[in-house]
């Protein structure tokens, strides 16, 4: 009786390994590095997405659209998970994770500069270049001061911001630390940050991930929170050089 006992459980624990994992279609933005990086398929929020639905036995394959357009065609392609994502974006609150990743806007001036921004009002008198839809993403207030400034540009190559500040033709540029710091290193091989000053302007927005299905979405908070006190998670931040984190 053994021995056919443990046939079966070879049998079973063969097959069981042959199965492949379930895959999901995940609906991303285009390329912002550190957090997406399309080319390689990979930064920050995939591979934590990939280690997190890991855990639940997912693999993922990655749908990737332009800015803004990320909730409508998770919604049209009826893809399973939305990435950066929240309610002031028209999405169902209902449908939304906990948060996963946190973006933390600021302001960046070169330090030999010694420009002084205490409030959003400051910025009137100094040439500023920002992020695509900057104004309506960081409101009426910072709208409002950049409009009566001698120079006002958003940009949607992000790079282009850096590069443009540190060869001291703005004085001012309003992105994500994390990007700030991954095109800074890019552009000039080294870690800009003793360079610079960070104006700390704005509050962080934290990000969720929308999924429409109640069963993943339990089992994807519940893996997420685990994966966030892990040290994977910990190598994960450090990989990226990551400065904020989520806040659940």
């Amino acid at each position: 009786m053994n021995w056919l006992k443990k046939y079966w459980l070879f049998l079973f624990v063969s097959f069981a390994q042959g199965v492949k994992s379930e895959e999901l279609v995940l609906v991303v933005g285009l390329t912002k590095p550190p957090y997406v990086i399309q080319y390689e398929n990979s930064g920050f929020e995939i591979e934590l997405m990939r280690s997190v639905l890991a855990t639940l036995d997912y693999e993922i394959s990655i749908l990737y659209v332009p800015y803004g357009r990320t909730y409508e065609t998770m919604q049209k392609m009826q893809a399973d998970i939305g990435l950066t994502l929240s309610d002031k974006m028209g999405v169902d609150s209902d449908i939304l994770s906990l948060p996963y990743v946190s973006y933390q806007n600021v302001a960046v001036s070169l330090l030999k500069k010694s420009i002084k921004l205490h409030r959003l009002e400051d910025l009137q008198g100094f040439t500023v270049v920002a992020f695509q839809n900057a104004r309506k993403v960081l409101g009426t207030a910072f709208a409002t001061a950049v409009k009566t400034g001698p120079l006002y540009i958003e940009l949607p190559e992000q790079r282009r911001q850096v590069e443009l500040l540190l060869a001291g033709k703005v004085e001012v540029i309003v992105l994500d630390i994390n990007i700030f710091k991954y095109f800074s290193k890019s552009i000039t091989g080294a870690s800009q940050m003793e360079k610079v000053q960070v104006h700390s302007l704005f509050p962080s927005i934290q990000y969720r991930a929308a999924i429409s299905d109640p069963v993943l979405r339990k089992a994807f908070n519940r893996a997420l929170s685990e994966y966030l006190n892990t040290a994977e998670y910990s190598k994960l931040m450090a990989k990226y050089d990551m400065t904020f984190t989520p806040q659940n």
